[in-house]
């Protein structure tokens, strides 16, 4: 991912545990500072401040972003993920969000007890709710769907499983890239 010039990634890993889980995850935030990358853990505010990650990500049953922020410190960055209206009213009122993954937006091939896929109102609605922290889609999206970007006018994608093929892992992960970049290029010109 760092090699594709990805520079903001979250760490995430439902299978490793323990050692293994500790040990990638320091690995992932060495590299990532050292390539001028961002990194997020998912889920664990103190072992992203173990593992001198940038901040955490977390879901709405993985404890309180007040709470991370008192491990990482005022520097980290906290995101949030938002799975409806209901959802976005209390993360608004937690005030230590920096940003905020909102969907799914399509069906996924990484997650199995999936959300119910939110409506564009929907999305238009909690990000006027979220205002002004930034928000970015998440939940089976495809390169296709950079279109959303200015459209739902949120702050970017969240993409997993379409930077892969089946058992070829990052072949997508190029065309992301640049198609990003161009989504930037194309709002700073606006």
């Amino acid at each position: 991912m760092l090699d594709a010039g990805v520079s903001f990634i979250q760490f995430r890993s439902k299978k490793l545990a323990g050692g293994e889980l500790r040990r990638e995850a320091f690995r992932s935030a060495e590299l990532a500072r050292e390539r001028g990358a961002f990194l997020v853990i998912n889920d664990c505010p103190v072992l992203a401040a173990e593992s001198g990650a940038g901040g955490v990500h977390l879901g709405m049953e993985d404890g309180s972003p007040v709470e991370a922020r008192r491990i990482l410190g005022d520097q980290a960055l906290i995101g949030r993920t938002v799975h409806s209206a209901a959802e976005a009213e209390m993360v608004r009122h937690e005030r230590d969000c920096d940003y905020v993954g909102l969907g799914p937006i399509r069906a996924s091939r990484t997650k199995t007890e999936l959300n119910l896929v939110l409506e564009e109102e929907e999305v238009l609605c909690i990000t006027a709710a979220l205002s002004p922290v930034p928000v970015f889609l998440i939940g089976g999206l495809a390169s296709a769907d950079f279109d959303l970007v200015p459209r739902l006018g949120v702050a970017g994608l969240a993409v997993c499983s379409a930077l892969s093929e089946t058992n070829c892992f990052g072949r997508n992960l190029s065309a992301f890239v640049a198609r990003a970049k161009a989504i930037e290029r194309e709002e700073v010109v606006s």
